[in-house]
């Protein structure tokens, strides 16, 4: 079995985010795709972040459709600061996976930040790197051997979108449609 683990708060998701996971999953042979949604993530302590309850349907919503996709909410259950080194050895024991199972998604972002991640050695000896272009950002570090995956860079973010919705902007192509739909629904973003 080949997973793939994408991590993120997911505030809301994204077309952003689908395309990455759709690259990923097809470029290195993903038998599945989970989307890890963090409870509190250690980076983002600073600012509000949507309950994880309509982060989580907005996941379901968005990725509904794709059987290679999947959320798994254990950052979520486990109640606590969300860190990825836990998360891929609940995963390693859950699905008795070995390294050369395991391919960890981030964004070129995320990467630039790495080494200030909890364990980031240990990461790298429970996963494979995947590193996705992001505008403006180098898409390797010398410091930890990463697989590359080519996408077409969109300037698409959360946090974009959720400052379109509070100042009363379309995001009618930026999220799924039903993900358009819940934010509207239940007036997230104001």
């Amino acid at each position: 079995m080949k997973l793939g683990v994408y991590g993120g708060t997911f505030d809301p998701l994204h077309l952003a985010h689908l395309i990455i996971a759709e690259f990923a999953r097809e470029k290195y042979k993903l038998d599945k795709l989970l989307f890890v949604p963090s409870l509190i993530p250690p980076h983002k302590l600073s600012r509000k972040i949507t309950s994880a309850g309509h982060r989580l349907q907005m996941l379901r919503l968005g990725i509904e459709g794709n059987d290679y996709f999947d959320i798994c909410d254990y950052e979520i259950l486990k109640n606590g600061t969300s860190y990825t080194v836990d998360t891929l050895r609940h995963l390693q024991q859950k699905y008795n996976l070995t390294r050369e199972m395991i391919f960890l998604i981030i964004g070129a972002d995320n990467l630039a930040d790495f080494h200030l991640w909890k364990q980031p050695e240990r990461i790298v000896e429970m996963a494979q790197i995947v590193v996705a272009g992001r505008p403006n950002y180098e898409n390797s570090d010398s410091r930890f051997q990463a697989l590359t995956l080519d996408i077409p860079l969109l300037e698409i973010s959360a946090s974009f979108i959720r400052e379109r919705v509070k100042q009363g902007g379309s995001i009618k192509y930026l999220t799924p449609t039903a993900v358009e739909a819940y934010i509207k629904t239940h007036k997230l973003y104001l």
